[in-house]
């Protein structure tokens, strides 16, 4: 048996969190993760997606927020923020194009007036609930089914199983397969826009705004939840959001190492990963991005763990084979038995299934 530091110092794997008085809530990939993010849940993002449309010759783009829509949070998109899609297209993490998205008030029909622009230029005028197309973009917001699938129950129950805060096991396990997501709902802002306005490489991340501060940003999914909070308190996690990706090696690549070396004790591993999860950008390569509802990772030649995400991608899976030792051939755990999302999705926009 092999007992390893207590949580805070551990910080591998998913850290989870507990929120008010429902202990099972928890920061999953982004799910109710910083402080901010925590005060603003209409500005948490909980996921970022991209994959390719069903045209072929569009991209797909997604940024969800409102962590268990309906339930712990609104349904509603913050009047007083922004949602910005961020695109870098020369490789440099600094965003070349942004793509914001905001919203009014009530509309007629009680939906949400919204308005798209690219680099501050109005592309579309829309509301809620509806695909609206214009300025060579299509763009649909509202409550759709959380894509989102974990096991969390089983995996808090490894993580501790005696309750007393020290992590410790014996080896692989195996979980129950239950979906924690099951049946959860988010509000969802889905982007359709040309693969030339990206070109045939670049970089995404998503950031929400609110009196130009940032609440939260996400690129790759779970890096913050992972490796922000074990060496520090919850509020390195803001200071995580509002670092720009071009600062991320700087800032954050000691403590990622640091958290990796749990795992990787005495390699030249956790350098290397570091190395390939930031800075924090999302990598599309647009001639072989996955559609929707495929389950594959599509890593590429250039060091990149993976090439968009799509909606089916189990990347639970993928984190807690790279986290938990997979790299060096020992992983400790390599699935949660959860494979697919709970409902199946429609492969046509706006690609995410329905709200429940």
């Amino acid at each position: 048996m092999r007992t390893l530091p207590r949580l805070p110092v551990l910080g591998a794997a998913i850290v989870i969190l507990t929120v008010g008085a429902a202990p099972f809530l928890a920061s999953a990939a982004d799910h109710l993760e910083a402080p901010l993010a925590k005060a603003n849940h209409d500005l948490d993002i909980t996921d970022i997606y991209a994959f390719d449309a069903a045209s072929r010759k569009n991209t797909v783009l997604v940024i969800n927020v409102n962590p268990l829509a309906g339930v712990v949070s609104g349904t509603r998109f913050a009047t007083h923020g922004q949602y910005r899609f961020n695109i870098d297209r020369t490789g440099d993490a600094i965003a070349d194009d942004v793509y914001t998205v905001t919203f009014g008030k009530n509309a007629p029909d009680g939906k949400q007036s919204l308005t798209l622009r690219k680099d501050g230029t109005v592309l579309l005028r829309g509301t809620t609930g509806n695909a609206n197309v214009g300025g060579g973009a299509k763009l649909f917001a509202g409550v759709r089914d959380d894509p989102f699938f974990f096991d969390l129950a089983s995996f808090r129950r490894w993580r501790d199983p005696d309750g007393d805060g020290t992590f410790t096991y014996t080896g692989p396990t195996t979980f129950d397969g239950i979906d924690f997501f099951r049946g959860t709902n988010v509000s969802a802002i889905v982007l359709e826009i040309p693969d030339a306005w990206l070109g045939s490489s670049a970089g995404f991340w998503g950031t929400t705004v609110k009196d130009g501060t940032v609440v939260d940003r996400m690129g790759k999914p779970a890096l913050a939840t992972v490796f922000v909070n074990p060496f520090g308190g919850e509020s390195d996690k803001d200071a995580y959001n509002q670092t720009a990706p071009s600062a991320d090696v700087a800032t954050w690549g000691g403590l990622f190492t640091a958290v990796l070396d749990v795992f990787y004790t005495d390699t030249g591993l956790p350098g290397t990963i570091t190395s390939l999860l930031l800075p924090d950008v999302l990598h599309i390569d647009t001639a072989n991005l996955g559609k929707s509802t495929g389950t594959s990772f599509t890593g590429d030649n250039a060091g990149h763990i993976l090439n968009g995400r799509t909606l089916a991608e189990d990347v639970i899976d993928l984190e807690l084979l790279v986290v938990t030792g997979g790299l060096e051939g020992s992983p400790v755990l390599t699935t949660d038995d959860v494979d697919a999302n709970d409902v199946a999705f429609p492969g046509a926009f706006p690609y995410l299934a329905p709200a429940h």
